[in-house]
């Protein structure tokens, strides 16, 4: 094996630390983005370049000392590959980069690994190349809309890491109760498979309709289609004998006041979109009692509070870590519990900029949750939701049982083949441990 360079430490990696501490390697997360015309590999890399030079920090890599984990700096090339592989990031074969670009044909293809950065702080780095890239290759200074270019300078904002800050509670703020977590009914088709193929079940929708949709029933985008997932699993297991709760995760840049943040800045809710009494209620009334649920949990004080929490154990933990491995053994904190159904992560869109037309498809090649569970990844481009149902184990009967509720609710549908793929580790603990 490549022998390891020395990386100079930055900061303590406390935003990294639900990744870092697993005892395994956490699979890579993938945006594959297809264009019009065949790439040219030559000014894909200068616009790599680019991106790097206004966003230094994508460059880090991770160094463990002792038992903490800290963000380094890397000073080695990153690097354009002209492969359709799906890299190891982190280790020897990206240079030690926890985020690479491959391309060929007409695609593109980003991974990160998920300690180093969320998904809306891997979109600031996926716009910018894409952004520098066509520019190049047109010829032409496009207006950003609020892309990280050159035409708006690096801020230290950019790299605030969520746990190393505190944040203003009022002080009359009270902590709800703790309640008992909601145990939810888990898919019996999906055999947990860490590793292996993943099936993708994809459904298209014009953005038009479900938007219309969503504002006639006073909702929202995650509402409306967390209870069609929902109504589509109960179609095929009409005798679920538990709600079939949906695991929402969400940006809290905005209540924390770290809006430009690249690093991991998330969270997450869970909503009992079916398998309640509930059910009974027409649609209307079920999306507005869900979107109550939904604002309540996004209350900023109680994620401010639960921060600071955090931000504080986390910390005292690093500051106190002798050994990584031991960490790794104790880690009860990091290990991850599922209490969801399924997974929806709603991904929003790129910007739109005046070459969006060049791009003809954006979607995510991910793992799904661990446990019995499905992950139900939605993006919307070029005027279309995407909406893209991946699980380790053959749902056909749940993806048919979508299309047709989808149908039913008055939805434009189009359905692609259904698409296997696999995803590698990542790598960024080799030639450490």
């Amino acid at each position: 094996m490549k022998k390891r360079p020395s990386f100079e430490k930055k900061d303590l990696a406390l935003s990294a630390v639900v990744y870092t501490y697993l005892p395994y390697q956490f699979p890579v997360y993938t945006m594959e983005v297809s264009h019009r015309e065949e790439i040219d590999g030559g000014l894909l890399q200068q616009a790599l370049d680019k991106t790097v030079r206004r966003m230094p920090y994508v460059t880090d890599t991770l160094e463990i000392e002792n038992g903490a984990i800290y963000f380094a700096k890397n000073p080695l090339p990153m690097e354009a590959a002209h492969t359709r592989q799906i890299r190891r990031v982190g280790g020897a074969e990206t240079n030690y980069h926890l985020i690479d670009l491959t391309w060929d044909g007409n695609k593109t293809w980003f991974s990160m690994f998920h300690g180093f950065c969320d998904g809306l702080g891997f979109t600031f780095f996926i716009e910018s190349v894409l952004y520098h890239y066509y520019c190049l290759k047109d010829g032409v200074d496009y207006e950003d809309n609020g892309i990280r270019s050159e035409h708006n300078p690096m801020t230290d904002a950019e790299v605030a890491d969520i746990f190393a800050l505190s944040y203003p509670v009022p002080p009359d703020f009270a902590m709800p109760g703790r309640r008992p977590q909601v145990a939810a009914y888990h898919l019996p088709e999906i055999i947990p498979n860490p590793g292996g193929e993943i099936l993708e079940y994809s459904f298209r929708l014009p953005s038009t309709e479900l938007m219309e949709c969503v504002k006639a029933n006073g909702a929202s985008p995650v509402v409306i289609l967390s209870m069609l997932v929902s109504e589509a699993i109960l179609r095929v297991h009409p005798d679920a004998d538990l709600p079939i709760m949906a695991n929402i995760p969400i940006s809290v840049r905005q209540m924390l006041g770290l809006e430009d943040t690249f690093k991991n800045c998330s969270s997450m809710i869970t909503l009992p979109v079916g398998g309640t009494p509930m059910d009974a209620l027409p649609f209307a009334e079920r999306a507005a009692q869900l979107r109550a649920m939904l604002k309540q949990q996004l209350d900023p004080n109680l994620h401010r509070a639960v921060n600071n929490m955090l931000g504080s154990m986390l910390r005292k933990q690093m500051a106190e870590a002798t050994d990584y491995r031991e960490e790794v053994e104790k880690s009860t904190l990091f290990t991850r519990v599922t209490h969801d159904t399924f997974q929806l992560v709603y991904l929003g869109s790129l910007h739109k900029t005046a070459y969006s037309d060049r791009i003809t498809r954006v979607h995510y090649l991910c793992p799904p949750t661990l446990g019995n569970t499905m992950s139900v990844y939605v993006i919307e481009h070029a005027g279309q939701f995407s909406i893209d149902c991946m699980a380790c184990s053959d749902i056909t009967s749940i993806a048919d049982a979508l299309e047709q509720v989808l149908k039913e609710h008055g939805f434009t549908v189009g359905r692609s083949p259904v698409h296997s793929f696999t995803l590698p580790q990542s790598a960024w603990r080799e030639g450490m441990l």
